[in-house]
């Protein structure tokens, strides 16, 4: 039993060994934010975002959900001192002042590394806000608080929250220099079927042999 345990163990670990891929969010041109680093699998979009709470029909909804705002224009980015929120790093930052964003993976990513810096103003909300990541049911699965009223504050962290689907950042602030270590989650019946290759393998190896 120990073993067939193990395999299952062994067959999870499997699934999810792939190699990290790091993306990078300069922010530096006025237009949709490209990726830098290796092609990620499935897609990264980057979206202004509302909290839907209701159904068509308008009950509300058991788990409320970030969706990409149809109605809002595109993403803009632009120099925060036009609005004096100080300047950016590179000169431009991601505006999220009147709304927040919504980063949307089509595959949920191991999500192991995160890093971002607010703009250079003491303007925003200084508690009660905070980076939020969700996965496919829009279950909140870990967040990193947020002080939008320190100048130039910046997250940095190295915790590892498995299974993102999507990530918000708050709105009331600009956002520069967006890192992102990310790993594709195994697909549970990825590793079911390994899982099983294995026990299979085990009980194989156990079978006596005929005389």
């Amino acid at each position: 039993m120990k073993r067939i345990l193990s395999a299952i163990a062994f067959a999870a670990m499997c699934a999810g060994a792939q190699a990290a891929t790091v993306l990078d969010f300069a922010f530096s041109t006025n237009a949709v934010p490209s990726v830098t680093g290796p092609a990620l699998t499935g897609t990264l979009s980057v979206d202004y975002t509302y909290l839907e709470t209701v159904d068509g029909n308008g009950d509300p909804l058991p788990t409320p959900s970030f969706r990409p705002d149809g109605t809002a224009g595109p993403i803009v980015v632009g120099d925060p001192s036009a609005r004096s929120y100080g300047s950016a790093i590179s000169g431009n930052a991601l505006d999220a002042v009147d709304q927040a964003v919504l980063l949307s993976f089509t595959q949920a990513q191991n999500v192991s590394a995160f890093s971002i810096v607010l703009d250079n103003s003491t303007f925003g909300t200084p508690f009660g806000t905070a980076v939020e990541f969700y996965s496919s049911a829009d279950l909140l699965i870990g967040s990193i608080a947020v002080d939008q009223t320190i100048s130039g504050f910046t997250v940095n962290d190295t915790s590892l929250f498995a299974n993102v689907s999507k990530i918000v950042l708050p709105a009331g602030a600009f956002y520069d220099n967006l890192s992102l270590t990310v790993t594709a989650a195994p697909e549970p019946g990825r590793v079911m079927l390994l899982g099983l290759g294995a026990v299979g393998a085990i009980l194989r190896r156990r079978r006596p042999v005929k005389a």
